[in-house]
């Protein structure tokens, strides 16, 4: 009998093990972060509560924090494919997309507030402002070099000038709100947001004939 014939039934057994790894490695990173300093987890630590090796570890990510950093990551990748699926459809960056998506967001942040709003200000300034910014900065780069909306002015080297300024002020006004005593208004929030927007981003209508005239 053939003793190189590959079993097929293999693969789904290995992936299955793989995203069980990755479960458990994503919620004991996710616990120790929401407690401390993600900076002062060690890999050692991380393994322990998450019950997998070292070298099962350095497969999925280098450090602690790299780690929290895709696992929180992931979760905002999926509102963005969301948004970003709907955006090609409607061909323009309308309002209610990015009430959605900003929706979308809140409601992440709200998940992993003990990470966003918890007790290590060192994590929650790093979840905030590097992982978080940066993941609507991208967003907000993707739909401006896709002409999804239209700045005042499109040369190359102004459009991460915009996506970073947009990104930075939904962040903290974000941060702000975090700050504020519960039970906080969500609704407040996205309008105060909204407020800041510049008069050519996310209309609430698309331009009509007599408009672009």
């Amino acid at each position: 009998m053939p003793t190189n014939i590959i079993d097929a039934s293999a693969a789904p057994v290995c992936d299955a093990r793989i995203e069980r790894t990755r479960a458990r490695l994503a919620e004991a990173v996710l616990t120790l972060a929401s407690e401390r300093d993600i900076a002062s987890v060690s890999v050692a630590e991380l393994t322990r509560c998450a019950g997998v090796n070292r070298g099962t570890f350095y497969d999925h990510a280098q450090s602690p924090a790299a780690l929290l950093t895709h696992v929180l990551t992931r979760e905002l990748d999926e509102v963005r494919r969301v948004g970003m699926d709907r955006l090609r459809q409607d061909g323009l960056l309308l309002r209610h997309l990015t009430r959605s998506t900003l929706q979308g967001i809140f409601q992440h942040v709200l998940t992993h507030e003990q990470i966003y709003a918890g007790p290590s200000h060192s994590t929650s300034v790093y979840a905030l402002r590097v992982v978080l910014a940066d993941h609507i900065e991208q967003s907000t780069r993707q739909i401006l070099s896709g002409g999804f909306a239209i700045p005042p002015m499109m040369e190359p080297h102004t459009l991460p000038l915009f996506a970073s300024y947009l990104a930075h002020g939904v962040v903290g006004a974000l941060e702000a709100w975090l700050r504020l005593p519960t039970p906080r208004d969500e609704e407040m929030l996205l309008a105060v947001i909204e407020a800041m927007y510049p008069t050519w981003l996310a209309p609430e209508n698309a331009p009509t004939a007599n408009d672009i005239d």
